[in-house]
């Protein structure tokens, strides 16, 4: 069945049979190693960085979401089902952390709860402004990154903040659709690369800082759009040739830092990882028991911060990193199983 909006038709007909639950998994698994190394110091080497990862999230939201916006009935049934995803297994896990973690504190019961950093923590976090309170009284003081409990909780905010950019993007395509698209992956770029330029003439990380939120994350979304509306021709008929010249950009950015290959990198990117999702279907073999990738990205790096905490196998990274991953595991599928499944399929009952 065709995309359609407003009985205008605005992309070929795909497959519902891919990978990206596969891919998802894989780069939360990506960001799951990088944390690893920073929470618990230990050098590891692992070739998709937590950057390169997020970067691989936003891009499968672009194709994914921007297909569900056309699929939906109007605007309220694709804002609901968008909630339905994000904001519970996110406010699980806020919820979770507030709570639960006083027993890893070094206050009281009274002093953590009354704290003023617990109410600003849970008010903070429940806003998706992490960065206003990043930590909670008196825990993982003594670990060694004291300042963050959840330090994937922030692209959560910048998710978000792509996703309602869906609907005005949808308008601008109903014009000019190729110059809609280039135009706004132009303006990230250019920002971005700005950005990063003054980050480094000045040495100031809050242009860093900048160049990673939501206008800076807009080119890796709009490349994924980019291939939900041109699949037929990137990925179909002439993937021979466009596949071969993305992987020679992607792997060219790891040896030269040029302008040229960086302005290429998001859309060869998203070539890359939408060609994969259609050629290597069997992939989906692996997450046949479900979608945990959301709430692996999610309650991982907390889990790394209490092991830390509690020093078991801290001679032994190697294991260290098996239960990790395994708690992880485990937990992520009882978050989908149980909460996430479960709203996902609840209806609801007025869209008009």
């Amino acid at each position: 069945m065709k995309l359609t909006k407003n009985n205008e038709t605005f992309s070929p007909q795909i497959s519902n049979e891919n990978s990206f639950d596969f891919l998802r998994l894989f780069f939360a698994f990506s960001v799951f190693v990088a944390h690893f190394g920073v929470v618990t110091s230990y050098k590891i080497y692992f070739p998709v960085s937590a950057t390169m990862a997020v970067a691989g999230f936003f891009i499968i939201s672009g194709f994914l979401i921007t297909r569900s916006y056309y699929r939906s009935k109007n605007l309220i049934d694709f804002s609901l089902k968008r909630i339905r995803r994000i904001v519970p297994a996110y406010f699980l896990v806020v919820i979770l952390c507030a709570v639960l973690l006083f027993f890893v504190s070094s206050l009281s019961f009274g002093d953590y709860f009354m704290s003023k950093h617990f109410f600003k923590y849970l008010i903070a976090n429940s806003l998706f402004v992490n960065f206003v309170e990043p930590t909670l009284p008196g825990v993982f003081t003594e670990n060694f990154c004291p300042q963050l409990v959840n330090g994937s909780l922030w692209t959560i905010k910048v998710e978000l903040a792509l996703y309602a950019t869906v609907p005005f993007i949808a308008i601008l395509l109903k014009k000019k659709k190729l110059l809609a698209l280039l135009g706004i992956y132009l303006l990230s770029f250019v920002f971005s690369y700005t950005m990063f330029w003054i980050a480094e003439k000045y040495n100031n990380e809050l242009f860093i800082m900048l160049q990673r939120q939501f206008v800076g994350q807009l080119k890796f979304f709009i490349s994924g759009v980019i291939l939900l509306f041109y699949f037929d021709f990137i990925i179909e008929k002439y993937d021979k040739i466009f596949f071969p010249v993305a992987a020679i950009i992607f792997l060219l950015r790891y040896f030269v830092s040029f302008w040229v290959i960086e302005f290429f990198y998001p859309i060869a990117f998203a070539i890359i990882i939408v060609w994969c999702a259609y050629k290597f279907k069997k992939l989906a073999i692996f997450t046949r028991a479900g979608d945990f990738s959301y709430g692996f990205y999610l309650f991982h790096f907390p889990i790394i911060q209490i092991f830390m905490y509690l020093g078991w196998f801290k001679d032994s990274p190697v294991l260290l990193f098996i239960v990790c991953f395994l708690t992880v595991y485990c937990l992520s599928g009882i978050s989908w199983h149980l909460l996430e499944k479960r709203i996902l399929r609840r209806k609801p009952t007025n869209l008009s």
